[in-house]
């Protein structure tokens, strides 16, 4: 009986296991230059098999594997699933960007194959012990991926902030399992949630989770816990940041919804409502200072921060429906963001970086199916209609004033509008400025193919948006 759970466990564990041996497989190709030029190749297979083996998997009911410490159901692969398409279509963005800046070896892509593992691991787990494993394999190979621009000072500053505040946001989760653990006897974290439905919430619990939602807080990069990511964005290679602005957020959205769902701390006033403060005032904050900004990605950075307000006030409206309006929301803006930086990304050539939002200017006249892609993208992130954004944001308003939340609802509302300012900005300066750049990346067809994408199915999504949003409410519920 063990040795046939142990079988199934692996068996279903094949998608992880092989994106750890093939990481390993990458970074001894790194070394050889026999081997070196097939690095990408290996890395993209690698990944798709992952992908291949994990659909063949699929769970039809729940699934506990390696003793109830990884959990696989129908809502952990689609998260899974969100992930792999965004992390492919980021590799793939991504080469030529890496080889014109000398960035393109085995290192690189081992540790973006490590830091994807650990967001998986994140998704799928159900152990304190393993879910911080995946916490730690995650940030680890960030922080080096941030840091390997050894050229730039920029990248060298941010390696370190994210290095400090992501120990600490770390270790205040890890305070908190330490407490959640004495408390209830139990690291697996369906006894953990089970907990407040048999006995009374005590203050420990609370204060357990309020230190677990911090650092999730810090991880989201939810205000007053951001200072870490503006200098983040613009000091780390650009296919790490577009990384760092999505599937960990998916991850760690996975991890809010599995220590909320179906817990009474949930219908704890005190808690629901540091959720709202958080939410309102990382979308005032996001708002205001993305305002003032001259760079591109320091501009995307604030908007992140508004937007993980949204997410934390999409949170907060799951007490009284469920996990679906944050879930959508946080995919939808994951998709939203991985375009923007991959247009950005596309930009950069092996002479210039795109850094300023002025540089933009002109663009219409060289590339005008670019500069519509990036503009879809930026109404998106604006919530303007048309785009899958606006049914985000629409969601997330309408389930504040469902709660009776006008007031809330109302302050958001300003923001996103004030929000429009420097969305509509990079718009002018594409379309109605003159100057255009001649030093912009404009060549390769594949790539164009592959940014059209998510901007297509951003209007897809919008003309189809209710079979989306009952998928999600179906497998949330």
């Amino acid at each position: 009986m063990i040795l046939e759970n142990i079988i199934n466990s692996l068996l279903n564990f094949i998608p992880e296991i092989i994106l750890s041996i093939m990481a390993m497989v990458v970074l001894l190709f790194g070394i050889f230059k026999t081997t070196k030029h097939y690095i990408f190749a290996t890395t993209l297979l690698s990944v798709f098999l992952a992908l291949l083996v994990s659909i063949k998997y699929f769970p039809q009911d729940n699934l506990y594997l390696f003793n109830y410490s990884i959990v696989k159901n129908e809502l952990t692969e689609f998260f899974k699933y969100i992930c792999y398409i965004i992390f492919i279509l980021q590799i793939i963005i991504s080469r030529k960007y890496l080889e014109e800046r000398k960035l393109f070896s085995g290192e690189f892509y081992s540790l973006l194959i490590f830091a994807f593992l650990g967001c998986l691991i994140i998704i799928s787990s159900n152990n304190l012990i393993i879910l911080f494993l995946g916490i730690e394999l995650s940030s680890l190979s960030l922080y080096s991926l941030i840091a390997l621009n050894r050229n730039s000072i920029f990248s060298s500053e941010a390696a370190i902030k994210y290095f400090v505040l992501s120990i600490i946001a770390s270790a205040i989760i890890l305070f908190g399992f330490s407490y959640l653990y004495g408390i209830t006897n139990s690291i697996i974290i369906s006894d953990i949630v089970a907990y407040p439905n048999k006995f009374q919430v005590s203050n420990l619990y609370l204060f357990s989770y309020v230190l677990i939602f911090i650092g999730v807080a810090f991880k989201f990069a939810v205000a007053p816990f951001h200072l870490w990511l503006p200098d983040v964005y613009e000091g780390a290679p650009i296919p790490i940041t577009n990384f760092i602005s999505s599937i960990p957020k998916i991850a760690f959205f996975v991890f809010a919804y599995r220590f909320l769902d179906k817990n009474d701390i949930f219908q704890n006033e005190n808690f629901y409502n540091l959720i709202l403060i958080l939410g309102v005032f990382s979308i005032f904050i996001g708002n205001i200072f993305a305002l003032a900004q001259r760079k591109i990605l320091r501009m995307l950075a604030y908007s992140s921060i508004a937007n993980s307000g949204f997410i934390f006030i999409a949170l907060y409206t799951a007490k009284d429906f469920n996990f679906s309006v944050s879930a959508f929301y946080v995919i939808v803006y994951s998709f939203t963001i991985v375009s923007s930086l991959s247009i950005i990304t596309f930009l950069s050539s092996k002479k210039f970086d795109l850094v300023y939002i002025d540089d933009l200017k002109g663009l219409s006249s060289n590339a005008g199916f670019i500069s519509l892609l990036l503009m879809v993208t930026m109404l998106s992130s604006a919530g303007i209609p048309l785009t899958v954004g606006f049914y985000a944001k629409y969601l997330v308003l309408d389930a504040l004033i469902s709660s009776g939340l006008v007031y809330v609802a109302v302050i958001t509302v300003l923001m996103t509008v004030v929000g429009l300012y420097y969305y509509l900005r990079i718009i002018w300066f594409m379309f109605f400025e003159q100057g255009s750049n001649s030093l912009i990346n404009l060549g390769g067809r594949f790539h164009i193919l592959t940014l059209s994408i998510i901007p297509i199915l951003l209007f897809i999504i919008f003309l189809l948006p209710n079979t989306f949003f009952k998928y999600f409410f179906n497998i949330l519920a």
